[in-house]
């Protein structure tokens, strides 16, 4: 993107341009279809007695489909189509007033085989509202409303703005946040800016950034997309990427962070009961055995145990051999203990 106040064209999703106002926007390719997705799905209600207790099921969603499952299948498809429509004709609404000056629509002839407007479009519902206020001609594919040219000069010479109240200047007075004794942790806190909650912070982050990264092959890539987005600063780079290989290449982990095996990061199993547990690494051999292993921060807990023995009794009722449960505790050095 070009800096502010540069003689430049900016490009931008209609998503990135909410709340966002323009002298000139050009809305090229307007001719979506309201009703075009990409793999929707719904969930259906289904009979929990004869599916081990499960109330919902999630299916492919098509609208005729839907429509033959009777009326619950009928109501959700009319939820669907209603909610997508107002979804895509509020993006409409988003695209044509971002302008304060001019807009540029170029879009396309929406007909049917059998010449029929197809209002299914954004184009066909531009092509209707012509037709309905008398405007649209067969061989015309432009139209204009206004004139720019009264618009550039007005905006040349504004009238005489009425008198505004005298603004106030005051004085704004900023002091450090050590000095109000606050200590907030969010987000925000991964910038490590204050050293009681350091350790915290950077274990919660390497957590974090351990949960995208299945092999060593992953490491440099992880980094560079946190940094990237704003996750974690240039200065904090080295440091994460220090602690991250001390895990990766540990003597007693670093079989677990190749490609031969099967991989699973931060994937949910529901147990028995219902209840959904999340753990941080499966590590599923050629031999088909499982390797567990979770990453926490601070000091060793019984509870730490007792969570990794829920997971292993989750993925043996799935008939897998828990191998090992392996605990690691990401402080100034790495801990690897044995659940």
């Amino acid at each position: 993107m070009s800096p502010e106040g540069q003689d430049a064209v900016q490009i931008m999703t209609i998503h990135k341009s909410k709340g966002l106002e323009f002298p000139v926007v050009i809305f090229p390719f307007a001719d979506l279809n309201v009703y075009e997705e990409i793999e929707p799905k719904e969930w259906f209600p289904i009979n929990a007695d004869a599916f081990s207790g499960f109330p919902f099921t999630l299916l492919d969603y098509n609208k005729s489909n839907f429509e033959e499952f009777g009326e619950e299948g009928l109501a959700i498809s009319t939820r669907h189509q209603s909610e997508l429509e107002l979804d895509n004709l509020n993006l409409l609404y988003v695209a044509l007033t971002r302008p304060v000056q001019q807009l540029y629509i170029i879009s396309s002839l929406a007909f049917d085989a059998k010449q029929n407007v197809n209002t299914k479009k954004y184009s066909g519902l531009f092509i209707d509202y012509l037709m309905q206020n008398g405007l649209w001609q067969d061989t015309t594919y432009t139209y204009q409303f206004g004139d720019p040219k009264k618009i550039i000069e007005r905006e040349k010479n504004p009238k005489k703005k009425e008198n505004k109240p005298e603004q106030l200047n005051l004085e704004f007075i900023s002091t450090a946040k050590k000095d109000h004794n606050i200590k907030i942790i969010a987000n925000s806190g991964y910038l490590w800016d204050t050293k009681q909650q350091d350790a915290i912070e950077k274990g919660n982050l390497v957590h974090n950034l351990m949960a995208k990264i299945k092999t060593d092959e992953d490491v440099e890539l992880v980094l560079n997309q946190a940094e990237q987005s704003g996750l974690i600063s240039k200065d904090q780079f080295g440091g994460l990427h220090d602690s991250i290989l001390q895990i990766i290449d540990h003597t007693e982990l670093q079989t677990y962070y190749t490609s031969h095996n099967t991989i699973y990061t931060e994937r949910d199993i529901i147990n028995a009961d219902g209840v959904i547990l999340r753990p941080d690494r499966l590590v599923i051999a050629p031999d088909n055995k499982v390797v567990i292993i979770d990453y926490k921060t601070g000091t060793e807990l019984e509870k730490h145990k007792e969570q990794l023995n829920d997971y292993q009794h989750s993925i043996e009722a799935m008939h897998f051999e828990v191998d090992k449960k392996i605990l690691v505790y990401i402080n100034d050095d790495i801990q690897v203990m044995y659940a």
